[in-house]
C-alpha cells in the first residue's frame, strides 16, 4: 500500500491422515477419516525502522477433525472414550508486533479466536480462546539476556464442555552468548515459577526445566 504497510491475504488447503493409534489402539476406530481444511487469511501488517505491527483475521474450517470424545459415543468396551471425527472452525484474529525501546527489544502476539465444533455448536476440547506471549531481551557484556511470558486463557478436557482446564502464565528466561566463530553457548529456564498446569486432564506438564546447550553453526 506504502512504502510501510502491506495487504496480503492467501487461501490454502491441508491434511492429515489419521495415526495408527489413533486407529487401532485401545481407544481407536478403524474407520476414521483423514481430516481436510480450507484456511482463508487477510492481513494488514506496517514496519518501520525497528517497529513492526500485524493484524491477521482468519477463518479455518476443517471436515473430519480428528478428536477424542467421552466413552457414550464409543462403542462399549471404550469406556474411557475414544477417537471420532466432527466437522470445526477456527475463526479468530492474531495481533503481533515489536518495539526497540533503547537497547531492549520487545515482542509480543495475542491470538485471540473461537474454537467451534459445528456439530454441536460447543467450544473444542482442550483449545483455548485467548492466548499471548510477551518477550524482551537485550545484550549485556557479549550476552544476549531474555524472558519471555506466555499466558493461555482456560479451556475445557471434554467436548461436551463439562471439565474446565484453568488458565495459566508461564515465564521463561534464556541467555547466550557466542564463545568462538561457529560456536554458540545456549541456556534456557522454562517455567520458572514452577506452575502447576495442564494441557489435558490428568496429563502432567513440565515443571521448572533448565537446558544448556552448545550449537554449532558453520560460517
Amino acid at each position: 500500500i506504502t512504502q510501510q504497510w502491506r495487504a496480503t491475504a492467501s487461501v490454502g488447503t491441508a491434511f492429515r491422515a489419521p495415526t495408527l493409534y489413533q486407529r487401532f489402539s485401545q481407544y481407536g476406530v478403524a474407520s476414521l477419516r483423514p481430516e481436510s481444511a480450507r484456511n482463508a487469511e487477510l492481513g494488514l501488517r506496517y514496519a518501520q525502522g525497528d517497529s513492526s505491527f500485524s493484524a491477521v483475521a482468519y477463518r479455518n474450517r476443517v471436515t473430519n477433525l480428528i478428536s477424542f470424545v467421552d466413552a457414550s459415543a464409543c462403542s462399549p468396551l471404550q469406556t474411557q472414550g475414544c477417537y471420532a471425527n466432527t466437522r470445526a472452525e477456527y475463526k479468530g484474529v492474531t495481533l503481533a508486533a515489536s518495539h526497540r525501546l533503547g537497547p531492549v527489544q520487545l515482542r509480543g502476539s495475542l491470538d485471540l479466536q473461537r474454537p467451534r465444533d459445528l456439530d454441536t455448536g460447543k467450544q473444542l476440547a482442550r483449545r483455548a480462546k485467548h492466548h499471548g506471549t510477551f518477550g524482551a531481551d537485550t545484550v549485556v557484556a557479549g550476552w544476549t539476556l531474555g524472558a519471555e511470558v506466555q499466558a493461555s486463557g482456560r479451556r475445557y478436557d471434554t467436548v461436551a464442555n463439562t471439565n474446565v482446564l484453568g488458565g495459566y502464565t508461564l515465564v521463561n528466561l534464556y541467555a547466550s552468548t557466542r564463545i568462538a566463530r561457529d560456536y554458540t553457548l545456549l541456556a534456557r529456564v522454562d517455567n520458572l515459577a514452577d506452575k502447576d498446569y495442564q494441557l489435558a486432564r490428568t496429563y502432567a506438564t513440565p515443571g521448572r526445566t533448565l537446558f544448556v546447550g552448545l550449537k554449532w553453526a558453520p560460517q
